[in-house]
């Protein structure tokens, strides 16, 4: 444990974390193209093809496209805000972990290593579920920002919050599974990759993942409809 703790926090006090936030910089940087564009012009038109089949309209491609277009713009809006949001949650535990060992141990109480422990167990368990409020949210927040006019940005993250009152453990078991699934696909993924992927693997992975992208995206949807007269009886 002790051997963990100064890898953690480095030997002379520097964090090597820094080296994963690099990878984790340049991993951001090359998915950004994809997941502002791609990622989220998808989406929008999965929750627009889904709520109409759920309400009874006939599905119509050219609709479907003008109207997922128009929504990328809020989309793209909405999940900046969410972006933000996890962004602070992030920037309070790297400020508490680099700041509370090292006014624990000033003050004689521990160790910088037990501070460390101590730091992380105190933090950890309100930024988990933080974290997990956020993402649950998030997936709300963008379907009300493709099916409702004018809710976009901050504005449908505050609503999601309003409407799914009551039902958030539904919401967060719909969010763990579906993180699960994706997690499993890039476990998947890396592996395959380590130990030398077929050419026809590829194709198949893909699929995988929009497989379980499309499913969370039509849970969120039937999520949103169900809290809807939930929340006008309430």
């Amino acid at each position: 444990m002790l051997n963990l703790t100064n890898h953690l926090l480095g030997q002379n006090g520097h964090l090597p974390l820094l080296k994963l936030l690099s990878k984790t910089l340049v991993h951001i940087m090359i998915c950004l193209p994809s997941t502002i564009t791609f990622s989220l012009l998808g989406r929008a038109a999965t929750i627009q093809a889904v709520s109409d089949s759920y309400t009874g309209i006939n599905l119509n491609g050219r609709r479907i496209l003008t109207r997922s277009g128009l929504a990328w713009v809020k989309l793209l809006h909405t999940s900046f805000w969410e972006f933000l949001t996890v962004l602070g949650l992030f920037g309070v535990l790297v400020f508490g972990l680099a700041i509370l060992p090292k006014v624990l141990f000033a003050c004689g109480l521990c160790s910088r290593a037990f501070g460390f422990w101590g730091a992380l167990g105190f933090l950890g368990v309100p930024f988990c579920v933080a974290f997990a409020h956020v993402m649950v949210v998030g997936n709300l927040a963008r379907v009300l920002s493709v099916l409702e006019g004018e809710c976009f940005g901050l504005e449908s993250l505050m609503k999601a919050r309003s409407i799914m009152k009551g039902r958030g453990q539904t919401a967060l078991v719909m969010t763990l599974l579906s993180n699960v699934g994706f997690r499993l696909v890039e476990c998947l993924f890396e592996f395959r990759v380590c130990r030398g992927m077929r050419l026809w693997e590829g194709p198949i992975l893909v699929s995988m993942y929009s497989l379980v992208l499309v499913l969370d995206t039509v849970m969120n949807v039937v999520f949103y409809y169900t809290c809807k007269p939930w929340n006008s009886i309430l």
